[in-house]
């Protein structure tokens, strides 16, 4: 089989969960005898690379350029691993895909055309699993621009006055673009499951949303995890206390680096390392960050050396602020033996067994997050132990993945 796989940017350039996820599902393919390229459109390279034994092919000239390849290399399967608009990858790519290719495939990594806000938070406040009704919807995205907060010194009185200006809002003429964005979204999301052989989801609780929301199809499929440690050597783990904590990823506000510096600063044990790696996206963002609490910043790290790092630590946190679907670190980590605590955000409350192999704090709520911490070196001191469950793909979860590429 020839397989083509399409993303807005690659290793090493960008070495997020999407793209490690992408490699990892690469090189397992063309362990089995299979041909995979990918196509990107954005590299500081100036033309087509090589990463690992994979080649990497630059779309200099965007849509145009894809055509070209598509129409000359004549895939049998074009693989899409993104969704990005405003002149990113839309859906005349799909649709230029299917012309060319034998079968086009749509894997969700964000939650793309669902919820508007991508957080699955109504009015910012409280969990959502609803992103079908357009009024809805934009009650939703106006609250939470009015900066919705239940808490204890805004008081009742001032959330009715704000669900009250958003329903009046909702009703004004100013409000029609966005209502118009909303319904686009659903939009897409149809031609994209008419246009596409099969949608596959990494994330069991996103599959089940599309469903509650009214969107089924026979080409729906759960993707089993992917093998952590193949072809990697597994490091041994080592017990004891460290008193080092581990932050890996994209250095933006949706991450939550600020929570984890302001917990930082409010728990107990002052002797506690905080360690960073990843890309800075957001350069002011890193600043406020470092200004905050004074952590160690490492830079960036291939996948194998993050593998390599984990059994330095005693935890791994992610305190997202957003939706993550299935978070490839977390998944790591675990199959590392290193606990992970995280924000009670979608994609994390689905891995993490409360005190098991790892610990929830509330979603955006720093100070949560310091008394969790706490918690967790106090158990860890006290003789705790964490408990996983095996992280690598079972025999028959590989001849699944394999099989649609066959």
């Amino acid at each position: 089989m020839k397989i083509l796989f399409v993303l807005g940017r690659y290793l090493p350039d960008k070495n997020g969960g999407v793209e490690n996820y992408c490699h990892t599902l690469a090189q397992l393919l063309l362990q089995h005898d299979q041909e995979v390229q990918i196509a990107i459109l954005e590299s500081p390279q100036k033309e087509d690379y090589y990463y690992q034994g994979i080649k990497v092919i630059l779309l200099s000239n965007g849509i145009n350029s894809f055509i070209v390849l598509v129409n000359n290399r004549h895939y049998d399967i074009c693989h899409f691993h993104e969704y990005s608009a405003y002149g990113g990858i839309e859906l005349p790519w799909f649709k230029e895909g299917k012309k060319y290719c034998t079968k086009v495939y749509f894997t969700f990594h964000l939650p793309y055309f669902t919820c508007y806000k991508n957080d699955f938070r109504y009015k910012g406040i409280t969990d959502c699993n609803q992103f079908n009704s357009t009024e809805r919807c934009l009650e939703c995205v106006i609250s939470t621009k009015l900066k919705y907060r239940q808490n204890k010194s805004s008081g009742n009185l001032y959330n009715v006055a704000v669900d009250v200006a958003a329903r009046v809002s909702s009703k004004t003429i100013l409000t029609s673009r966005l209502k118009e964005r909303i319904r686009n979204n659903q939009h897409l999301l149809e031609q994209v499951l008419s246009v596409c052989d099969k949608i596959f989801f990494i994330a069991g609780w996103f599959k089940e949303i599309l469903l509650t929301n009214g969107y089924n199809s026979s080409k729906f499929s759960l993707l089993p995890p992917l093998p952590i440690y193949s072809g990697i050597a597994r490091p041994l783990f080592t017990s004891g206390v460290k008193r080092k904590i581990l932050f890996v990823g994209r250095i933006q506000y949706v991450k939550g680096l600020h929570l984890l510096c302001k917990a930082m600063n409010n728990i107990s044990d002052k002797n506690v390392i905080l360690d960073v790696y990843g890309n800075i996206v957001d350069q002011n963002y890193f600043e406020k960050c470092m200004n905050n609490y004074q952590f160690n910043y490492n830079g960036i790290l291939t996948r194998e050396e993050v593998l390599n790092l984990f059994h330095s630590y005693d935890f791994l946190v992610l305190p997202s602020v957003f939706t993550e679907m299935h978070p490839l670190v977390i998944q790591e980590a675990m199959a590392s033996r290193l606990p992970v605590i995280a924000s009670a955000a979608k994609g994390n409350i689905d891995l993490i067994r409360e005190g098991k192999n790892g610990f929830i704090f509330n979603y955006d709520d720093y100070k949560a997050l310091a008394s969790v911490i706490d918690k967790a070196y106090s158990l860890k001191e006290n003789g705790w132990q964490p408990e996983f469950e095996t992280a690598d793909s079972h025999e028959n979860d590989l001849k699944e993945i394999l099989s649609y590429y066959s």
